[in-house]
């Protein structure tokens, strides 16, 4: 099987048995990379490259284990530290600055070239993504029970963003969507995702970014070339400071389970993404962990960038994120109503059933968005009384006893 492995100096892959040790695959490293197998330290955590305190990862310490023992499957991303310096030279062709004579004529491409230097970002601009735990659920769930993890899903984050570049999700919009195993069309802008735009501001939330899962036919890489694009664009859209989350499922002996990550694209990769640098990927064309590079002043056509100071016309997508850690948290808002736009029904049975569950407060029980999102497009609610009854969510302060006689006429109570 392929490992990834991410090091200061960069993005390399390692080959080993799929039955291999950690203590092969550390013999492995040192075959091709000769770094010294006792200064190999590797861990599944990316904070391991920029602690001060290398000890205390130990996931990866007991190099007897196998790579299955400690979740290493194929594709893995796994982040290695050692302490020697090394001459690291991409094998890229010579630059076309390299090889021409002083004074001879260089075209606008080749100066775009020059000019162009894929440079990596080491860390995220936010520190950690914490997603509300029944949020969290509620999206894995449906993607792990009604889909499979046979298809994709998507939605956008709602939250804030706290001191230090703290991103909190406090509930995630899954708008109306074509879901495929390798793509994802996500209908945006639409009149829906306005009323719910309407509906977080009145609660205190705004877009943070954006979450999707990925199929089970996707394993050797992080995100391919239009899930990239689609990242750089959202990032664009929302700010420097949102976040991406992927979702996928990892095989394992006892089945599997459901892994969450977070990310952001560099700045740079949003800038080339928006310029036009990252050519998509072309109908039928096989997706890849790598992106290639063309001219914006040419659509299409394939420009060599520079990268490590060589030129190349291909970038490893990884080269353009940035992990950052992800936590959970128990929000202000539940997600017991059934969600929109999915295949599950969304109406006044529901509504019913939805009041008359549990026994918190009535309150309690309209402190879910995607309620609030349906009762917003009933005609005996306006946009004034939505605002009264976020308010009231807002502040968990009673429900007018005016507003309780609607909503249960609605629901036919």
């Amino acid at each position: 099987m392929i490992i990834r492995l991410r090091s200061r100096d960069g993005l390399e892959r390692i080959e080993v048995d799929d039955k291999g040790t950690i203590l092969m695959l550390k013999q492995a490293i040192n075959s091709k990379l000769n770094i010294p197998i006792e200064d190999i330290q590797l861990s599944k955590d990316a904070a391991l490259l920029t602690t001060k305190d290398s000890k205390s990862f130990k996931d990866m310490a007991v190099e007897t284990k196998s790579l299955s023992a400690v979740g290493v499957k194929h594709g893995e991303m796994l982040y290695m530290l050692y302490r020697v310096e090394r001459q690291v030279e991409p094998a890229y062709r010579k630059s076309v600055f390299e090889s021409r004579a002083f004074g001879e004529h260089i075209t606008m491409r080749d100066v775009m070239a020059k000019q162009t230097r894929i440079e990596r970002q080491e860390k995220a601009k936010i520190e950690s993504v914490s997603l509300d735990r029944f949020a969290a659920d509620a999206f894995q769930l449906y993607v792990q029970g009604a889909l499979s993890f046979n298809i994709k899903r998507g939605g956008l984050l709602y939250g804030t963003v706290e001191d230090g570049g703290k991103v909190k999700v406090d509930f995630i919009y899954e708008p109306s969507q074509e879901c495929y195993a390798d793509r994802l069309i996500i209908q945006r802008h639409t009149p829906e995702e306005a009323q719910v735009d309407f509906l977080a501001g009145l609660l205190g939330y705004q877009k943070v970014g954006w979450i999707f899962s990925q199929s089970k036919q996707q394993h050797e890489y992080i995100m391919h070339t239009g899930e990239l694009l689609q990242t750089a664009a959202m990032q664009e859209e929302m700010g420097e400071m949102s976040a991406t989350v992927i979702v996928s499922w990892e095989e394992n002996e006892s089945g599997g389970n459901v892994h969450f990550e977070a990310f952001q694209c560099s700045e740079q990769c949003v800038m080339l993404a928006k310029e036009g640098w990252i050519l998509p990927p072309k109908d039928g064309e096989p997706l890849t962990g790598v992106s290639k590079m063309c001219n914006p002043k040419e659509p299409g056509v394939e420009q060599a960038v520079i990268v490590a100071s060589k030129d190349a016309s291909e970038v490893d997508n990884d080269y353009f994120l940035c992990p950052a850690s992800i936590t959970s948290h128990d929000g202000r808002l539940n997600t017991k109503f059934p969600v929109e736009n999915r295949l599950l029904a969304q109406g006044k049975t529901e509504l019913r059933e939805h009041l008359k569950k549990g026994s918190g407060s009535y309150v309690e029980k309209l402190s879910d968005l995607h309620l609030l999102l349906w009762l917003s497009k009933q005609p005996n609610l306006d946009s004034n009384d939505m605002i009264l009854l976020c308010d009231a969510v807002k502040e968990q302060k009673p429900i007018m006893e005016g507003y309780r006689l609607i909503i249960e006429h609605i629901a036919g109570l």
